[in-house]
């Protein structure tokens, strides 16, 4: 007996010892970093000015994309509605970068096409700017595969909350952690059935097997799971550990990534914060505790919508609802957002955040747990031109036969450089190969526009209606073989006017008018474009379209030109907060003029030309004329590549069309890029192009014959010219070479290139 005794006391001991332990991993957990959150990438964030230039349609899309709901009753939170010329809506708060914000109820006001009034309706002020909050758009370094959002126990809804304890825990505030009385019901109910149906574990014991053990059926664990419960209910208090629960409970999978906690579970399946769910959707979340991969929306719709009808039947008998409320809420729909727009990773856009994230913080910092990552991206642009791309390239490879065929398109702010999209191929959640980044290739003739800003640069010499010569040249190569550059058609009109050659993409007079200007002239343009230099060899490829760029360089040269001259590297990156909210990095942009803002200025007229008169009038010029686009083809050498430049008030987009082999593709009307470029428009409207003269830049008469109107002739129309004289000292110092006459090969040309559209652009 003795023996037995000291056995039973020793045994107590180590029980009791065995409990410390528990206990000091229990706390060095809870009271530690519970979980290396991942690090949570957003959207850029949208700051609202008075009477700048924003439609209401404008304001109803950016709402949109930031996943606010359109209503017509009563607003809550993440909510709008539209009156006659106004939008009311209640932001959500958010804690911006330097200065988190509460919610707001704001009423903006339009008038002709701008915000006319920013108005806070809780204290009655009139706010002169006003930031919406961003979107959530994907993770980086998620520990263990595991995505989650932390919130706080008083940020989930009741209703949530209640459902979750009447199917899970019902006496959850009443026991100790374990439940006796669950633990023998699901003894007997199994007992019944001859095999497990059912579990007695408490949400605590839940948490204690998410947080410490394993899925592993052994009396072992349940046993360190029911002791480990005990000391975790004595130790906190149960809304922390109803807290955590919320915040750790498994909810499905995004690709091998799993959803933890309902915070993110709420945006992934309903794009929609927690706590602005509808109560049918609450209750299809709690719904999916039991099993998520069995209760999944998606895949067994039905059950699912079974098993969220029983909880709402539960919660009735409850009287948490009434029986109308009950009768409206469970014939519903499940609700759920379609799987395949759910948190997309955007992997081609990602891929840059991470190299500028490693440029800008890789010697500082080694783990990025927990912190937010402010991006340029605008989700309405890029989801945009991911649809665009995605339907382009299934019509171009079901009419060309071609399985291969490829597409890429970045999207850039016109004035800052900050990257809105990019979309890297036909599959854009896909990584695999990064054609924006990486895809070097012939530009073609989207090589002309810098040529062109070097001859504008040289005001003196160069004006939009200087004759160039259109003959035939030759050109040696490094190899010493010679290249003949001809015009396709194979016609040759003598002279043409600059502005024309542009228009119709009309090869040789370019070619000759780079050679007079010099390669060494044309080679420091794209050097002051952004071109990398050892892309610039031989000297020759900047005359003849060889030069081969990347869709991200190319998009840097462009908006080069479209900012006015001003460069700005391109970016992705806004701002980087800690885990603890503390700003680690902010880009301030660093403009370097690079080109006078007059040559810049009559380059990117003479695009807008181009959709206006040229190659491109039938497409975009004839679908928004009231947009004023700048744009210019390329197409290359054995129709292998084809590229697309487009500017509108807003945005520069480049998109590229071709095979990843470098076969030809076969377009042979080499329009396809800006067919997608097309699309994108259709789907996100183009904002006026509005060019402002800047100073010495004065619209001058033209006479037909092309050349200033210096005597009391006919004018046929007017250009800008950079130039600090009047007409008549213009008309004293003009070129004598520009004789008074335009070709009588003009006309025909024009003729056939809009009538084929074909050729090397």
């Amino acid at each position: 007996m003795k023996i037995m005794k000291k056995y039973l006391f020793t045994g107590f001991i180590m029980i009791i010892v065995y409990g410390f332990w528990l206990d000091y991993k229990i706390q060095r957990r809870i009271n530690g970093k519970i979980w290396r959150l991942p690090a949570a990438v957003y959207s850029r964030i949208v700051t609202l000015e008075l009477n700048k230039l924003y439609t209401q349609q404008n304001m109803i899309d950016l709402l949109e994309g930031a996943q606010y709901r359109k209503v017509t009753h009563s607003l809550r939170l993440g909510e709008f509605t539209i009156n006659k010329n106004s939008i009311e809506m209640i932001r959500r708060p958010f804690a911006f970068p330097g200065s988190p914000e509460e919610a707001r109820h704001i009423r903006l006001t339009f008038s002709n096409s701008y915000l006319h009034k920013i108005q806070d309706l809780d204290s009655g002020c009139n706010l002169s700017f006003f930031r919406l909050d961003p979107r959530l758009i994907t993770f980086l370094n998620a520990p263990n595969r595991e995505q989650r959002l932390f919130l706080a126990r008083s940020s989930f809804p009741d209703f949530l909350v209640k459902t979750l304890l009447i199917t899970e825990d019902r006496h959850f505030y009443h026991h100790a952690g374990i439940s006796l009385h669950a633990i023998a019901r699901a003894f007997l109910m199994n007992i019944i059935a001859g095999h497990t149906i059912q579990g007695g574990s408490t949400l605590t014991q839940q948490l204690v097997k998410n947080l410490f053990l394993t899925n592993q059926r052994s009396l072992l664990r349940k046993v360190n799971e029911a002791y480990m419960a005990i000391i975790m209910d004595a130790r906190y208090n149960k809304d922390r550990i109803l807290e955590l629960y919320l915040n750790e409970v498994y909810l499905g999978q995004i690709g091998n990534n799993q959803i933890h906690g309902f915070p993110l579970a709420s945006l992934y399946y309903f794009g929609r914060p927690v706590d602005e769910l509808t109560l049918d959707q609450q209750a299809l979340l709690v719904a999916m505790v039991k099993g998520a991969s069995f209760y999944n929306p998606w895949r067994n719709p039905s059950v699912t919508l079974e098993r969220r009808n029983l909880l709402l039947r539960l919660v009735r008998q409850k009287n948490i609802i009434d029986s109308k409320c009950y009768r409206t809420l469970r014939t519903r729909a499940l609700g759920v957002n379609h799987e395949s727009d759910l948190m997309a990773t955007q992997a081609s856009f990602m891929q840059l955040v991470d190299h500028e994230l490693q440029a800008n913080l890789g010697n500082i910092i080694q783990d990025f747990s927990g912190f937010k990552i402010f991006t340029t991206l605008d989700p309405l642009s890029q989801d945009s031109a991911a649809k665009s791309i995605r339907e382009g390239v299934a019509v171009l490879r079901k009419e060309k036969s071609i399985d291969d065929l490829e597409s890429a398109m970045i999207i850039v702010d016109r004035f800052t450089g900050e990257i809105r999209a990019m979309v890297s191929g036909s599959n854009s959640k896909f990584l695999g190969y990064n054609r924006a980044l990486y895809v070097h290739r012939p530009i073609g003739s989207l090589a002309q526009p810098a040529i062109y800003l070097t001859a504008f640069s040289q005001p003196d010499t160069y004006h939009l209606n200087t004759w160039i010569s259109d003959n035939p040249i030759q050109l040696r190569q490094l190899n010493k073989k010679i290249r003949r550059s001809k015009n396709n058609p194979q016609l040759f009109s003598g002279h043409i006017m600059l502005i024309d050659a542009l228009t119709y993409s009309i090869n040789v007079p370019i070619i000759n008018l780079g050679v007079t200007l010099g390669l060494h002239s044309i080679f420091q343009t794209w050097s002051k474009l952004g071109a990398p230099k050892d892309q610039l060899k031989p000297l020759s490829a900047v005359l003849s379209g060889d030069l081969n760029l990347t869709p991200i360089e190319v998009a840097q040269a462009f908006q080069t030109i479209a900012s006015g001259g001003n460069y700005s590297k391109l970016s992705t990156l806004c701002s980087v907060l800690s885990e603890n909210g503390i700003v680690l990095y902010e880009r301030l942009p660093k403009i370097i003029r690079s080109f006078s803002p007059q040559a810049a200025y009559l380059t990117l007229y003479a695009m807008q030309h181009i959709v206006d008169h040229g190659t491109s009038e039938r497409t975009l010029g004839a679908l928004y004329p009231a947009a004023h686009l700048a744009g210019k083809i390329g197409t290359t050498n054995y129709l292998i590549d084809n590229w697309f430049s487009g500017i509108d008030g807003k945005e520069v987009a480049i998109t590229w069309v071709g095979c990843d082999n470098n076969q030809t593709t076969k377009l042979y009307d080499a329009n396809e890029a800006m067919k997608i470029y097309q699309r994108y428009l259709k789907k996100h409207s183009p904002w006026p192009l509005i060019l402002t003269p800047p100073e010495d830049i004065t619209l001058m008469p033209i006479n037909p014959s092309g050349n200033f109107s210096c005597k009391n002739d006919t004018v046929s129309q007017y250009f800008p010219i950079w130039t600090t004289m009047n007409l008549h000292g213009l008309c004293q110092n003009r070129d004598t070479s520009q004789k008074k006459y335009r070709n009588k090969f003009t006309a025909k040309i024009k003729s056939i290139f809009n009538r084929f559209m074909t050729g090397m652009h």
